[in-house]
């Protein structure tokens, strides 16, 4: 025990003191007593242990809260974003374009940041097709887009105002963060199993 566990012992034991004088007073039989004061116990253990392992239930708690909204494989160390290679061999990220989340495949090959169709529609994005197309190579062939933008695309701490954007009818499922975005960072570099971004 450290000096900083002695206020808390001595809580404890205050607490102990007061409902065993409470349970005392109320002149039980024995059996009942003693069944209520091992409850008493329980509980109060189970507050301390909880108290003292706050940091490792912090940090469950936060891998878990990852792993429901999709962020665990990234992280903000500082000025930094850490993503974390997937089983796939690529590298995710999870934004939130127009208030609403989205994930991106973070593509160096891609000269443009582009949404598929369907992902348009649900963030709200205005595509205007009144003007010429753009056609850019894809891994799959060459791929009719449309101009467009995010009022407001963040990742972490890191927002973005009025980013433009391609939206492609034949690119699937799939949404590209395109070298137009990592050009925009102050830098960013894969080590290992892991990419940095620096804002």
């Amino acid at each position: 025990m450290n000096f900083e566990d002695g206020p808390s012992l001595i809580w404890g034991i205050v607490a102990l003191l007061m409902v065993g004088s409470s349970l005392a007073a109320r002149q039980l039989p024995l059996g009942q007593t003693l069944k209520m004061a091992l409850a008493w116990i329980a509980i109060f253990a189970a507050l301390f242990a909880i108290f003292s392992f706050r940091p490792e239930i912090k940090a469950i708690w936060q891998r878990v809260t990852a792993d429901l909204s999709g962020t665990s494989n990234q992280s903000a160390i500082g000025d930094k974003i850490v993503l974390v290679r997937n089983d796939d061999g690529h590298f995710y990220v999870r934004a939130v374009a127009n208030g609403r989340p989205l994930d991106l495949l973070v593509d160096s090959g891609a000269t443009n940041t582009t949404i598929s169709s369907d992902a348009a529609k649900q963030l709200g994005v205005d595509v205007d097709r009144s003007g010429f197309p753009v056609f850019v190579s894809t891994a799959n062939g060459t791929a009719k887009s449309f101009r467009a933008e995010f009022k407001s695309l963040k990742i972490e701490s890191l927002e973005m105002k009025n980013v433009k954007i391609l939206v492609s009818d034949t690119l699937g499922d799939v949404s590209l963060l395109g070298m137009d975005f990592l050009s925009s960072l102050s830098g960013w570099r894969v080590e290992g199993d892991k990419m940095i971004l620096e804002r």
